[in-house]
């Protein structure tokens, strides 16, 4: 009796509508409804599922944006435009930016996750993730600017170097190892066919080459620049020798080096694509107003940098300033990576970085 109640409270009443009360309920709905209900039924549907999605994506700004580079003029230019444009207001309540000057202040910033965005020299961001740090890089923002100074007039080849001594800032980083490694694919051994003088800072080969202590040397951008119109008006006859990314190229045949970039903890990467995306954004922006160096980017980065302005547009296209996701630019950073190893396995921290450390564009 009571299956028969069951089978019978089950069974939907038939009127006009044609009914057979053994066929599924949801058939019968199907050919109850209209086709203009049923068509306006899947566009709520549709509309809530967008919703649905716009509210999961939707994230509060960070409290703050905390974002440190250090001092050099092809980082910190970029920095500087983004701090004071308010590009990134949609992502962050406020932005601290920040200098790290040394290699100590640094790892302490990301060991302490003391971050969010952090401008390094590629090898570095390699290094600290073999040894642990959280740190993704996320982009390439720097492709070469490292120059050699050399006496005004000699000739442009390497057996020019053959006898001299070179002024080179800090021993067995990046700028001294490709140096080497240039020099050796030329023919040339240092220590042997000429002498390699090693300095703690790029400033102190500065002072080396305007007192006319040396002529010979490794210099980085802006430096370079400023070094050669200081040694001048000092009387000292220097000129640019090399470009060590045309050297690059000829001997690698890649045409730059992928000298610095930004890494970011994983945390960001993972939760924040957005922010990551905002950032990726608003350097894009910053660096094409660098680059197009028109007459108010010129007048804030010279008061910024107290420089003059004829300085600063001489310098600027060799600040080779591209922002490319890591993930893109992979195979130009392994490379270099792997010619850094062969004179120093310890600059990169032993290894090739896994495949997660390089980071896809999050705006794709």
């Amino acid at each position: 009796m009571r299956n028969d109640l069951l089978t019978s409270a089950a069974r939907p009443r038939c009127s006009r509508l044609p009914c057979d009360a053994r066929a599924p309920l949801a058939s019968v709905v199907r050919r109850a409804i209209a086709p203009r209900a049923a068509r306006a039924l899947r566009a709520a549907l549709a509309v809530a599922v967008v919703l649905t999605a716009a509210a999961a994506l939707a994230q509060a700004p960070l409290d703050v944006l905390r974002v440190w580079h250090p001092n050099t003029l092809a980082f910190a230019a970029p920095f500087k435009l983004i701090g004071g444009s308010g590009v990134l207001a949609d992502y962050a309540k406020s932005i601290e930016i920040s200098e790290w000057t040394t290699p100590d202040i640094l790892r302490s910033v990301l060991v302490n996750r003391g971050s969010e965005v952090t401008a390094v020299p590629t090898y570095v961001g390699a290094n600290l993730a073999n040894r642990g740090v959280d740190v993704k890089m996320a982009a390439v923002l720097v492709w070469g600017l490292l120059w050699m100074i050399g006496p005004d007039g000699a000739a442009p080849e390497w057996e020019s170097l053959r006898g001299q001594t070179v002024l080179v800032p800090f021993a067995n980083d990046m700028p001294d190892l490709v140096f080497q490694s240039l020099a050796v694919a030329n023919g040339l051994t240092p220590g042997e066919d000429f002498t390699v003088q090693y300095f703690a800072t790029p400033q102190d080969v500065v002072a080396q080459l305007v007192s006319g202590r040396g002529q010979w040397a490794v210099l980085p951008e802006h430096v370079a620049t400023v070094a050669l119109a200081n040694a001048n008006k000092n009387g000292q006859a220097l000129g640019r020798f090399l470009n060590l990314q045309d050297e690059w190229a000829v001997i690698t045949g890649r045409s730059r080096i992928p000298q610095a970039g930004i890494v970011v903890p994983t945390r960001l990467a993972e939760e924040r694509p957005d922010v990551l995306g905002g950032v990726l954004t608003a350097l894009e922006q910053a660096v094409a107003e660098v680059n197009a160096a028109d007459a108010d980017t010129i007048a804030t980065l010279a008061a910024a940098f107290d420089l003059p302005e004829p300085v600063l547009r001489d310098v600027i296209p060799r600040l080779n300033l591209q922002v490319v996701p890591a993930a893109e630019a992979r195979a130009e950073l392994e490379a270099f990576y792997g010619e850094l190893a062969v004179l120093s396995p310890d600059i990169i921290g032993g290894g090739l970085p896994d495949a997660s450390f390089y980071l896809a564009d999050p705006r794709e």
